[in-house]
């Protein structure tokens, strides 16, 4: 036992989960080159030999950070879907949910590190898999979203996953279009669209052609 009164391994965890959340601070306030690890341990109030025990090399911490953002917009996502499968929670609601989260801190730290993967080899291989899994997790979730007797599967994830890339589209365009209203039409008028992709005419349209014939057949 430590002074605190903690086992060794739980204060392990415990400092290694203050540096990953410092890390994810830092980034976001400063961006990702500016975010030094000597700047990270003084954020999260440890030295920089502590911070090198737990991550060896800089790939180390970013890819733990990115994980760790992923996994809690993951939980974030799965807990509103669940409320608007089982109907406590409308529609319009869920929209209303995912685009803060799109063009917010979420959404603005993830952008920062594809940004850098792109040019950056080692971190995009890094980072690859920790994104496969989030999208594997989105995917999973949306499969359930629909009522399968409306939407199978496989149009569910589609639906879905258009209306998560519209979001990030425009979560991009606010960096150098800061406008409200104009981001308040465009969520206003997918409210309209995505029950008709879910339910109705919109739907039976986009999947009506040969690809989804096949796909059945």
């Amino acid at each position: 036992m430590t002074r605190t009164g903690r086992p060794p391994q739980a204060r392990s965890l415990a400092t290694r989960e203050r540096v990953v959340r410092a890390t994810i601070d830092e980034i976001h306030a400063v961006g990702y080159h500016a975010a030094t690890t000597q700047a990270i341990a003084a954020r999260a109030q440890v030295s920089r030999g502590a911070l090198l025990h737990h991550f060896p090399t800089r790939a180390d911490l970013v890819r733990a950070a990115l994980e760790t953002l992923l996994d809690d917009g993951t939980a974030e996502i799965r807990s509103v879907s669940r409320d608007v499968r089982s109907g406590t929670l409308p529609l319009a609601d869920f929209l209303d949910f995912l685009w803060p989260l799109f063009s917010g801190r979420f959404f603005h730290l993830s952008l920062e590190l594809i940004n850098e993967a792109r040019t950056d080899v080692a971190l995009r291989e890094s980072l690859i898999p920790v994104v496969q899994h989030f999208h594997a997790a989105l995917d999973a979730i949306w499969a359930e979203f629909c009522d399968a007797d409306a939407r199978p599967p496989r149009e569910a994830r589609i639906i879905l996953n258009l209306t998560v890339n519209l979001m990030r589209g425009m979560g991009v365009q606010t960096v150098l279009r800061p406008d409200p209203d104009y981001y308040r039409d465009l969520v206003e008028a997918w409210k309209a669209v995505l029950p008709q992709l879910i339910a109705g005419p919109a739907g039976d349209a986009a999947f009506a052609g040969p690809r989804f014939r096949e796909a059945v057949a």
